[in-house]
């Protein structure tokens, strides 16, 4: 009998010690594969995000070196953009050589094609520079060079943002990597908990008093206490299973310490690669409180980074646009395309900066946003090429006026045969010259009303107006345009909202979007006018059940001469409507944007300040 317990106990014994050296065991195996992995992977992609930033700052340095020959520089302009091409394949090369995401093999063969191209057009400019005018020269490089500098540009800012997200993704897998071995390391604790208490139980005569003292100790281990030691008294078997309690407990002590270790050094390198990019970043979490902000940003908002980390957005950083484009990603989970036109201007050093601002939400597993993640692109070059684009589209708007008013006359006074008896024929070609003028007509117009806006020389004549009384006065030019057509112009019936605004032009921007949408729209189609009050703005909303807008057309819908759908292929409209409505809409303080779903339909958004 004395055998057969001494037997078991030892049985007993033995899987015991098997239990513990497989937590130990298998607490090893996990930790090593998740340091390796971590590692790895954070390496890597740090290698391509700085590749990355590299290309792109030689690209822009390029560019530079393109302006400079633009202005009579060239030699000084050859150097700089020769030096920065062998910048930008050095940091090519290396982004090829370390690839290891599957989208990035696309992205940098696309790079390359289109950086190939990019030397290529800017040999054709130098060595046609003597045969061509400087605005000539201009002109090339505005049509030919800045949309392949843009292009290779947005593909460089992919790559980054690809291993930025690789980087993030790896990290969350990390942590999940990590919660599972805790979890599977509890789970064979408390196997070995157990299995001590049966076996304790069991002899309970022979050995209860070491028995309790290991389970004490192993449920303070399970809780989380690993400073934890059994005093071992003899050299049996208990005794035995006691030293290699003790050696479990140091172990995971060890790997606890060395995992936290880890962790905390790979959300250093995040936060250090966030940092040096050369554009202001700002990381806000779900209560709008600042939780990462790089030096560009608080260089830019002139404040100091620890001061502000963990304060609400506007406590430190007081600009209500940027704060409102927060909330609506915070409140819709996604990233609009109108956000990515956001356009603000800044005072820096005597000087003006203009950023485009794009805002990104960061989700959990369950969808909901955890942070947002604001980037303000510095386009302050971008916009002096559009002005001085824009200054050129004015000067020969100019010109073309009274040429086409000589020809309106003239032509008017023909077909009137005040000139002279006309034949059919005749008539016929000029009633189609005299509708050519008009349109040219119309489209100088808009030009010269749209260059009159971009400089800041519009004129509003603010006050406060009932959003119904702008409604009614917007609808009924179209009244039987509408009814011809057999589709329905409503509006919100009960609006006790009064909004500060240009009541001329506010009416001219919602009659535009009810003109676009009757073009869209066919018989039994509904078009309805909304306001809705939000915060100190008023959101007008002109919505329609139409056609809809392509999605590749949507970010763009409000530049100038774009024209999507239908009106592509058609001689009516000038493509300046939309463009028109968003400067007369900034130029009150909002901004305006849409939202559309091709074949259900498009709504168009814009707000207005309430009335004071």
């Amino acid at each position: 009998m004395k055998f057969n317990l001494r037997k078991k106990i030892l049985l007993g014994y033995l899987l015991v010690v098997l239990i513990i050296i497989g937590v130990a065991g298998w607490s090893v195996y996990n930790f090593s594969s998740l340091n390796d992995a971590i590692r790895d992977i954070m390496v890597e992609n740090y290698r391509s995000v700085i590749a990355s930033e590299k290309m792109m700052e030689s690209l822009e340095r390029q560019d530079s070196g393109e302006l400079m020959f633009l202005f009579g520089q060239a030699e000084k302009a050859n150097q700089i953009f020769h030096e920065n091409q062998m910048q930008f394949m050095k940091y090519l090369s290396r982004a090829e050589d370390n690839i290891t995401i599957q989208d990035e093999r696309h992205i940098i063969d696309s790079i390359n094609v289109k950086y190939q191209k990019y030397i290529s057009i800017f040999s054709k400019l130098k060595n046609r520079s003597q045969e061509k005018t400087v605005q000539e020269q201009k002109e090339f490089y505005l049509n030919s060079i800045m949309p392949i500098f843009e292009e290779i540009k947005s593909l460089t800012m992919r790559l980054l943002m690809v291993n930025q997200n690789h980087m993030r993704s790896s990290q969350q897998k990390a942590n999940d990597n990590a919660t599972k071995a805790i979890y599977s390391t509890l789970i064979f604790s408390s196997i070995a908990i157990l299995t001590a208490i049966i076996f304790g139980l069991y002899i309970a005569g022979v050995i209860i008093k070491p028995v309790k003292k290991l389970t004490n100790s192993v449920r303070k281990v399970a809780a989380g206490e690993l400073d934890q030691a059994i005093e071992v008294t003899t050299k049996d078997e208990i005794g035995r299973l006691a030293e290699e309690f003790n050696i479990m407990t140091r172990k995971l002590k060890e790997y606890e310490k060395l995992n936290v270790s880890k962790l905390l050094e790979e959300k250093k390198k995040s936060e250090g690669i966030v940092k040096s990019i050369s554009n202001p970043i700002i990381v806000t979490d779900d209560d709008n409180k600042i939780s990462l902000i790089n030096y560009k940003a608080a260089q830019l908002f002139d404040v100091k980074e620890k001061q502000v980390l963990g304060s609400h957005f506007l406590e430190n950083i007081k600009n209500d646009n940027i704060f409102e484009l927060i909330n609506d990603t915070l409140d819709s989970g996604e990233e609009h395309s109108d956000r990515k036109g956001e356009v603000l201007q800044f005072q820096q050093d005597q000087q003006e900066l203009t950023f485009r601002i794009t805002t990104t939400p960061v989700t959990d597993e369950d969808g909901k946003v955890i942070m947002v993640i604001t980037l303000l692109e510095d386009i302050t070059k971008l916009k002096k090429v559009d002005e001085m684009k824009s200054e050129f589209v004015s000067m020969v708007s100019h010109e073309f006026r009274t040429p086409l008013t000589s020809m309106s006359m003239g032509i008017n006074m023909l077909l009137k045969e005040k000139a002279g008896s006309i034949n059919d024929d005749q008539k016929e070609l000029l009633e189609v010259a005299e509708e050519d003028c008009q349109h040219l007509s119309n489209l100088v117009d808009d030009l010269l009303d749209l260059s009159k806006m971009e400089s800041g020389e519009i004129d509003l004549e603010f006050e406060n107006v009932k959003v119904g009384k702008i409604f009614d006065a917007s609808i009924k030019p179209f009244e039987q345009q509408a009814d011809e057509k057999g589709i329905e112009l409503a509006r919100d019936e009960e609006i006790d909202l009064e909004v500060h605004a240009d009541v001329n032009k506010i009416t001219w921007v919602i009659t535009n979007l009810i003109g676009n949408a009757l073009r869209y729209t066919e018989e039994g189609d509904r078009i309805e006018l909304h306001a809705d009050k939000k915060g100190h703005k008023v959101h007008i909303a002109v919505s329609d059940n139409g056609a809809g807008i392509p999605k590749e057309y949507q970010h763009k819908i409000f530049e100038k001469f774009v024209r999507a759908g239908q009106d592509r292929d058609s001689s009516t409209g000038t493509g300046l409507g939309l463009a028109i409505s968003k400067e007369i809409v900034e130029a009150h303080g909002g901004r305006i944007w849409v939202d559309s779903e091709e074949g259900k339909g498009s709504t168009f958004t814009f707000t207005v300040k309430l009335a004071k």
